[in-house]
């Protein structure tokens, strides 16, 4: 007889399964034409077995933000925690969260559906989501100052509000980037601009 552990491992693991075919179908046909029996076939399950797992389409579609905010924010994470500079830390976990969050719904034709459908349906969790994004590169900075490596007192930012002003740039290349790699490049050149005021 499975132990609580094993159900809650098993349980976890179903729905990352659903997570991954969900994203899929979603990019493949947006949120409005995607029904949970599409998302049913392609994660290989029955639709009352879906049924079983999320109560309804808006269901796994908050769900599914959560799940791909927290993965992302941890490879951001990831990548600040390295050995390496300042900036390639800083910059490399602004590369990793945008190509796990970002990335995979703007290569969708439906893209813009999405990001608005997680503005409405998921507000709260990408407002919490990205509060912990903003402390994770906030702490690095403040660390980074008690080493040295960076210096506030020439600028009226703090870590926090300059972590803030960072990523609302980024939300203005987001926009205007036609390509992933033009997305890439601009947040690159964005970052170093910024880093360059509190490094020497």
């Amino acid at each position: 007889m499975p132990t609580s552990k094993q159900t809650t491992v098993r349980a976890k693991a179903k729905k990352n399964i659903v997570f991954e075919a969900a994203a899929e179908v979603f990019a493949q046909y947006g949120y409005k034409r995607t029904t949970m029996n599409d998302i049913a076939q392609a994660a290989d399950i029955s639709r009352p077995a879906l049924y079983l797992i999320f109560d309804n389409k808006e269901n796994l579609f908050y769900e599914l933000v959560a799940n791909r905010l927290d993965i992302s924010i941890e490879k951001a994470k990831s990548a600040l925690s390295v050995e390496a500079t300042l900036n390639t830390r800083f910059i490399d976990a602004l590369l990793a969260f945008e190509k796990a969050f970002y990335e995979p719904v703007s290569s969708s034709p439906h893209g813009a559906e999405l990001m608005d459908t997680s503005q409405s349906l998921a507000a709260d969790v990408l407002t919490k989501g990205f509060s912990k994004l903003v402390t994770a590169f906030s702490n690095t900075l403040k660390e980074a100052e008690k080493c040295g490596e960076a210096n506030f007192q020439d600028t009226p930012l703090t870590p926090k509000s300059f972590v803030e002003l960072l990523i609302t740039a980024l939300g203005g290349i987001k926009k205007k980037a036609k390509t992933t790699t033009e997305f890439r490049k601009q947040t690159t050149q964005v970052a170093e601009i910024f880093l360059a005021t509190i490094t020497d």
